[in-house]
C-alpha cells in the first residue's frame, strides 16, 4: 500500500507541491534506478552474513523514514541526493525477502509463495493508489502523498518482526564476495531475463506513449491500461507460478513469455496502419492482455531461475544480482526502447518482436549450462570462481 501511494503520486507531489520541473523529477527517477544497481548484490550479500529478518526490518524502517523526509525536501539537489539514498535500500528489500524465503521455504514451494506474495503486493498496490488520489484532489492534501506512504512502510516494518529470524549461513560456508558478478554462465541468464523483463517499459512507458502520439485512442483510455494489468497481475499470477518451480519449467516458462511479448507487438504494430479508433482501441486492449499474460509468465520464469540457480552457500548474493535484470532493464529500457518505436513506428515494433523471440530461443540453453555448472564437484568457495571461468 505504501508504495502504491507513493509511485502513483509522486509525479505530482514533486511538482505540484515541491514545485519541480518535469525534467528534474526524470532526472531523479532515472538516477533512483542507477543506485540500484549496486544496492541489490551487495544486500545480497550482507543478507548471506547476518540475520535476515533484522535485516529486513532495517530496510523498511529505512525506506519508511525516507518517505517521510521527502516532506521536507524544497530544491532539486535535495530530492536527488534522498531520492537516491532512498533507492539504494529499497533495491535491497528484494533480495533480502528472497534471501529470507529461500532460507525458510522448502525449494518446491518458494515460487508459489512468490507468486502469492506478488498477488498480495498488487492488491495492496491497487489500495495506495486509491489514497493517493484522494491526496491529488487538494493541494493541500498532497503532503500525505509521502507521509502516508511512511506510515504505511513503516507498518510494513512492525510486521517483519512477526516473521522467523532466518539465520545467517555458517561462517565456514561463506563464499568471496561478488562471485555472483564474476560468474558468467548465470549472468547470461540475468541478462536475458532482463530483455525479458521489458514488459514492464513496454507496458508502462512505450504502449502509452505509442497510444498518445501515434494513434487516435482516447487519452483518458490510457491509464485503465495499468488497471487492466492490475487486474490480471491479481488473479493470474498463482496459475502462471506453476510449472516454474525448477530451473528447467522456469526457463521454458520464460521462452514462453518472450512469445508472448513478441506477439504484443505485432497487435500493437497494426495501429499504424489504423486510423479508425474503435479499431485502434481494441488493438491497444488485446496488446494489454497480451503483455500482461507475458508479465506473469516472466515473474515466474526470474523466480524459479533465480532460487534455481542460486548455490546454498551465497543465495543472497545471486539472488541480488538475479534482481540486476530488473533494475538494468528499468535503467536502460525506457530510454532505448521508447526511441526506438516512436523514431521507427511499425519497424520498431518489429525490433522489439525479434529481439524477444531471439531472447526466448536462448534462455533454454542459457540456463541449463548454468544449472550444469552449479551441480559440478567442487568446493563451495570456489562455486563462483570455476563457474565464471567456464
Amino acid at each position: 500500500m505504501g508504495k502504491g501511494v507513493f509511485l502513483s503520486g509522486s509525479v505530482v507531489y514533486f511538482t505540484l507541491h515541491v514545485g519541480l520541473s518535469a525534467a528534474e523529477v526524470g532526472i531523479g527517477l532515472s538516477a533512483a534506478g542507477f543506485a540500484g544497481l549496486v544496492s541489490s548484490v551487495l544486500f545480497g550479500i550482507i543478507a548471506d552474513r547476518m540475520r535476515k529478518r533484522t535485516l529486513l526490518f532495517a530496510l523498511f524502517a529505512a525506506v519508511a523514514v525516507g518517505f517521510g523526509l521527502y516532506s521536507v525536501v524544497e530544491s532539486a539537489v535535495e530530492f536527488y541526493v534522498l531520492v537516491m539514498l532512498i533507492a539504494f535500500l529499497d533495491y535491497g528489500i528484494g533480495p533480502t525477502e528472497n534471501a529470507m524465503v529461500a532460507t525458510l521455504i522448502p525449494d518446491g514451494e518458494r515460487v508459489r509463495l512468490n507468486a502469492m506474495m506478488r498477488t498480495v503486493f498488487n492488491i495492496g498496490f491497487s489500495v495506495g493508489i486509491g489514497i493517493a488520489a484522494v491526496a491529488a484532489l487538494s493541494e493541500r492534501l498532497l503532503v500525505l502523498i509521502p507521509v502516508g506512504a511512511a506510515v504505511l512502510l513503516g507498518l510494513a516494518a512492525a510486521l517483519v518482526t512477526r516473521l522467523p529470524v532466518g539465520a545467517p549461513r555458517k561462517a565456514a560456508t561463506r563464499p568471496r564476495p561478488f562471485g555472483a558478478v564474476r560468474d558468467l554462465r548465470f549472468l547470461a541468464v540475468v541478462g536475458l531475463s532482463a530483455v525479458l523483463a521489458s514488459h514492464i517499459t513496454v507496458l508502462m512507458v512505450v504502449l502509452p506513449l505509442w497510444t498518445l502520439n501515434r494513434t487516435s485512442v482516447p487519452p483518458f483510455l490510457v491509464p485503465l491500461m495499468l488497471v487492466i494489468n492490475t487486474a490480471f497481475v491479481i488473479l493470474f499470477q498463482v496459475r502462471a507460478s506453476r510449472g516454474a518451480e525448477t530451473v528447467s519449467g522456469a526457463a521454458l516458462t520464460g521462452r514462453r513469455a518472450g512469445l508472448w511479448i513478441a506477439a504484443g507487438c505485432a497487435a500493437v504494430s497494426v495501429t499504424a496502419f489504423v486510423d479508425n479508433a474503435a479499431l485502434a482501441v481494441v488493438a491497444i486492449v488485446v496488446t494489454v492482455l497480451v503483455v500482461s499474460i507475458a508479465e506473469v509468465l516472466q515473474a515466474a520464469s526470474a523466480w524459479g531461475m533465480a532460487f534455481g540457480l542460486a548455490p546454498k552457500h551465497a543465495e543472497g548474493e545471486y539472488l541480488g544480482a538475479f534482481d540486476l535484470h530488473v533494475a538494468s532493464q528499468n535503467v536502460v529500457g525506457p530510454v532505448f526502447l521508447s526511441g526506438l518505436v516512436i523514431s521507427l513506428g511499425f519497424w520498431g515494433w518489429a525490433v522489439i518482436a525479434a529481439v524477444m523471440l531471439a531472447a526466448a530461443w536462448l534462455i533454454v540453453p542459457a540456463a541449463r549450462r548454468s544449472a550444469e555448472a552449479l551441480t559440478a564437484p567442487t568446493q563451495p568457495e570456489d562455486v563462483a570462481e570455476v563457474r565464471g571461468a567456464a
